[in-house]
């Protein structure tokens, strides 16, 4: 590693940084921009250092700083959740209310499977026994893809019946 390494990374911070402010903006994040920055380039020298051949550092570095503030964000969210969770206060739940509920969603699940075919259903119990995709593809005699396909389906149709 050599003076035209550090000469590339001194290029790629200006880069980096952009990248990095213009996600925190759009993101609100309050962050300091500085430490992804430093966070990145740092693994971009280890790397090198370790020996890894990185054909172009630019892509390796913007590559690596979209997913650091990615990584930020989704630390921001989870804080964010928990602090939110912390604050709600614990509501007693009211036991015929749940009964209404779990009621009502028994209605909707089963109003939902009656209306998927025979051959869903049997990839679905199938799916939730525990089998995976290439183990029903056996079973089944379809393609994975189809499986999974179908499989993909019938859960998004479940998730907007069941409003979960």
């Amino acid at each position: 590693m050599g003076k035209s390494f550090d000469i590339e990374l001194a290029q790629l911070r200006p880069k980096v940084l952009a990248l990095t402010r213009k996600f925190f903006r759009s993101a609100h994040l309050e962050s300091d921009p500085e430490d992804i920055v430093q966070d990145v380039l740092l693994k971009l020298w280890r790397e090198k250092q370790n020996g890894t051949d990185i054909l172009n550092a630019e892509a390796w570095a913007v590559r690596a700083t979209k997913n650091a503030c990615i990584s930020a964000w989704r630390k921001k969210r989870t804080a964010a959740f928990s602090s939110l969770e912390e604050q709600t206060p614990a509501v007693p739940e009211n036991p015929a209310l749940s009964r209404i509920r779990e009621t009502e969603a028994s209605a909707i699940l089963k109003k939902t499977m009656e209306s998927f075919s025979e051959g869903t259903i049997k990839l679905l119990r199938l799916r939730a026994s525990g089998l995976s995709l290439d183990e029903i593809s056996a079973i089944s005699g379809r393609s994975k893809g189809s499986v999974k396909s179908s499989i993909s389906a019938a859960r998004k149709i479940l998730v907007q019946n069941l409003n979960i």
